[in-house]
């Protein structure tokens, strides 16, 4: 059974992303540096349709191979 991916979830913690691409405002990540190296993380399910959230950006940027490694294991 495939898994159920939603716009609106972070691919990582499940948490709520704030991800305001299907608005009229503007989205938090226009004026964000999203890292490759995170990016990347993203599991294939989730590429491309699944936004990444503030706190798990944040979280790569402070120490990015724990958060590999944390992500891996999921």
């Amino acid at each position: 059974m495939a898994a159920i991916i939603r716009e609106d979830t972070c691919p990582f913690c499940g948490g709520v992303n704030g991800c305001m691409a299907k608005s009229t405002q503007s989205c938090w990540c226009v004026d964000a540096t999203i890292p490759a190296g995170l990016v990347e993380l993203v599991p294939d399910p989730a590429r491309g349709k699944a936004c990444i959230c503030q706190a798990c950006v944040r979280l790569y940027n402070q120490d990015p191979e724990s958060f590999r490694v944390r992500s891996e294991r999921q």
